[in-house]
């Protein structure tokens, strides 16, 4: 339901990574989305990249709180445990605010997550689709490998502008996931597309480069398919992220529900830095 014209209540929101309870990226999230309400923090107590979806299927859990690090409100709670991050955004969707979560940000990962069903393999949409499932919104955010550390403030700040886009159309929250990826230049004046997911590539081009046995085993080299590998098709992730534009795709509860029409266009324009 379009609500632009509603008094915009704060929000309760969970913010989680593959990355680590120690990583700058969430802690840029975190300082940033309490602008727009409340916040907790639930992160793995080390890097989980490539987890995807995976769980731990233990039926008890003990979370060690995280102390903020400097420059953060030290009053938002945060939480760690030896587990993949599906793990901790499921639990913190039901933990947090005593379950009473309004959307779950993912991030900010230093990669792109792009790909048909990229939480397979990415711990970073993984844990955003876990909301998902949960009937929530639930919102991934990469950036490019080697830029992300110098963009992390730029894109907490466009995160929380595209949230309050999405807040200011929809009443409730849409039950999506939003699956965020920079470019390697990011700044105020960068373009920002819808796009549709791409292809993934990682495993259906996987290769061995290199192969020598032994009496004791096999030594391998293999590479992982790549995006760039192949001409990117217009209108996808990596055609956006080729041509340096923010690129921005919407699924349903379903993976193959790719939302393209109105109002979403006008939504995702709201990530400016």
């Amino acid at each position: 339901m379009a609500a632009s014209h509603r008094l915009l209540t704060p929000m309760n929101l969970v913010v989680a990574n593959d990355d680590g309870i120690e990583v700058p990226g969430i802690w840029a999230l975190a300082r940033e989305l309490s602008r727009l309400g409340k916040v907790e923090v639930y992160a793995p107590t080390r890097n989980f990249s490539g987890a995807g979806m995976s769980v731990r299927l233990d039926r008890e859990a003990r979370l060690f709180r995280a102390a903020p690090p400097p420059g953060v409100d030290p009053d938002i709670a945060a939480f760690t445990l030896e587990a993949p991050p599906a793990s901790l955004a499921a639990i913190g969707t039901v933990h947090a605010f005593g379950g009473k979560v309004d959307a779950l940000i993912s991030g900010i990962n230093p990669g792109w997550n792009p790909g048909e069903e990229p939480y397979k393999v990415s711990g970073t949409a993984g844990a955003a689709q876990v909301a998902v499932e949960r009937g929530l919104l639930g919102v991934a955010v990469s950036a490019e490998y080697f830029a992300a550390a110098g963009q992390f403030g730029d894109i907490a700040v466009a995160t929380r502008r595209l949230l309050d886009a999405i807040r200011a159309e929809f009443d409730p929250l849409p039950n999506v996931l939003v699956n965020v990826n920079v470019p390697e230049s990011f700044g105020s004046d960068t373009a920002v597309r819808l796009t549709r997911p791409s292809r993934n590539t990682m495993f259906g081009e996987f290769r061995i480069e290199e192969c020598e046995a032994d009496e004791r085993g096999v030594n391998l080299r293999f590479e992982f398919g790549n995006y760039f590998d192949r001409e990117p098709t217009p209108g996808d992730e990596m055609h956006a992220l080729a041509e340096g534009v923010v690129s921005i795709a919407v699924t349903g509860p379903r993976p193959s529900e790719v939302l393209m029409d109105d109002p979403w266009p006008a939504v995702v324009q709201g990530f400016r830095a």
